[in-house]
């Protein structure tokens, strides 16, 4: 999904789901995500007729992504959709009438700026369709680590381990699905290709750049 939610106006008129599959895109505050959920869970907490209409936790999908600084692997967090929330909540009634009181407190939470689409200004639900591209994203998404790209094609780099450790190397290619670079090292006047780790190289800072470096 290229957007957290986007209502096309050929859908006509909108069905509205069950309570229990109603789920809503609020645009909060970027890189306030996690602010704006600890207010709304305490909104739920507080105001019991609020929790009643709570299907889930308020969702901020995540992928873990895998970074490598200095030689070493680092796993965090990365935000799908930074500046939005997704909402599991009956906002609407079993007739499809809104509930205004709950859209109110809602949008009056700290770090909530508003419901994401809709008609007239009121928040529809995400269609079923939408909400079954967004689990099947966010279950594709939690596989496993992915490489984050630090490396680009003409990097110069240096080695850290094996027979060529210390040498000075150029990146010509890069496989960042698999973490793995090939590099030229410069040895008696010609350029020996190394298929190596990201965790085997170290990226020379831009300032040392040329400098002793290999003559490819």
């Amino acid at each position: 999904m290229s957007r957290p939610y986007e209502r096309k106006s050929s859908q006509g008129a909108r069905v509205i789901p069950a309570a229990k599959d109603q789920w809503y895109v609020l645009h909060v505050l970027s890189n306030k995500e996690r602010r704006a959920v600890e207010n709304l869970k305490r909104l739920f907490k507080e105001d019991e007729e609020m929790a009643a209409l709570l299907q889930s936790e308020p969702l901020v999908p995540t992928e873990k992504v895998e970074e490598v600084r200095n030689g070493k692997k680092y796993v965090q967090d990365r935000k799908l959709y930074p500046g939005y929330v997704y909402l599991n909540f009956a906002l609407r009634r079993a007739d499809g009438s809104l509930n205004n009181d709950a859209w109110y407190k809602i949008q009056a939470v700290d770090g909530v700026i508003s419901f994401a689409c809709g008609r007239n200004k009121e928040p529809l639900p995400m269609s079923q369709k939408d909400v079954r591209d967004l689990m099947r994203e966010i279950e594709r998404r939690s596989e496993g680590a992915r490489q984050k790209i630090v490396f680009k094609v003409n990097d110069e780099v240096v080695v850290l381990e094996g027979a060529f450790q210390g040498e000075r190397g150029i990146v010509e290619e890069v496989d960042p699905e698999k973490g793995k670079l090939r590099v030229g090292v410069s040895m008696f006047g010609r350029s020996n290709p190394l298929d190596l780790d990201y965790t085997q190289v170290q990226l020379v800072p831009e300032e040392e750049r040329g400098k002793n470096g290999p003559i490819i």
